[in-house]
């Protein structure tokens, strides 16, 4: 009887999962022009809102992202010239 719950307990969640799965894959979503309208909205009323954020961290990150850029092209450049550099020493 031990034995059986844990497999019940899978039996059922694999169960869920595929169901759920296709729940998913069947569902024909179609919005309206109004609710696109509505939809697009809220979009362009989040999106301003949450501008200055962006903006203000993409001021604080810039010199880091720039630096690992930079860090990471060196880095490949290295690596060219040493594959190069074994390739002419043979």
């Amino acid at each position: 009887m031990n034995r059986m719950i844990p497999a019940l307990l899978f039996i059922m969640f694999f169960t869920l999962i595929t169901a759920c799965d296709n729940q998913t894959q069947n569902v024909s979503l179609r919005l309206t022009p109004t609710e696109r309208n509505r939809i697009d909205t809220l979009y362009t009323s989040k999106l301003d809102s949450l501008r200055p954020i962006w903006d203000s961290l993409c001021e604080q990150r810039y010199p880091e992202m720039v630096q690992l850029a930079v860090d990471s092209i060196v880095n490949q450049r290295l690596a060219e010239e040493e594959r190069l550099r074994t390739r002419t020493a043979n």
